[in-house]
């Protein structure tokens, strides 16, 4: 007897239990597209974490620097705190001047490469000179400052009874450089209550 043999008809893809080359190739698409899109979170996710603790250090290091500012008797502020060394208490170069270093922050660079101060104190005024009619609206100048209710020109800097100072903390991190401002009025209770 002859054996035949029936010939079955093709089975679908579905029961062959496999995926086919356009399937699998869909698949890896899918995975690396979901891989990008997680990694890419997770890496701004990491550099937003890093930019709010040098943002929490700048703050730290701008209320650091006020409550040293506000520490010290109002009248010798300026003095103490201006660029200009030829007024400092003690002598020249004895005092603080305007310029401070916070610790964990990388300093930015001014046009030439070289790194800049980290930290500044703002003063109005030029140099040793506190003139209340200097046009300086960031302290918003002009204005009184010996509160002889008057705004006139000259030297106010032995007599103020307001200062504007502001902190200027300016430091570099991975999204480009960075500036964090703190301003106050200091009042020289002691002249307003004599």
């Amino acid at each position: 007897m002859i054996k035949t043999r029936h010939h079955q008809p093709n089975r679908s893809v579905a029961s062959r239990g496999g995926f086919t080359l356009v399937e699998v190739m869909i698949a890896i698409v899918v995975g690396t597209v979901a891989t990008y899109i997680l990694s890419t979170s997770v890496t701004a996710a990491v550099a937003n974490t890093i930019s709010r603790q040098q943002q929490a250090v700048a703050a730290e290091g701008a209320m650091n620097c006020m409550e040293q500012i506000r520490s010290m008797p109002v009248e010798s502020v300026f003095a103490l705190f201006n660029d200009d060394p030829s007024d400092d208490p003690d002598g020249a170069g004895t005092a603080f001047g305007s310029f401070f270093d916070v610790e964990g922050l990388a300093p930015t660079c001014d046009e030439t490469g070289a790194p800049r101060a980290i930290g500044r104190v703002l003063l109005p005024g030029a140099g040793a000179l506190l003139d209340e009619t200097l046009d300086q609206p960031e302290f918003g100048l002009p204005r009184d400052l010996d509160g002889d209710l008057l705004v006139l020109p000259g030297d106010c800097s032995k007599q103020y009874l307001l200062l504007p100072v502001t902190i200027r903390i300016e430091w570099r991190s991975r999204l480009g450089d960075r500036k964090l401002e703190l301003s106050t009025l200091l009042v020289d209770l002691e002249k307003v209550n004599p």
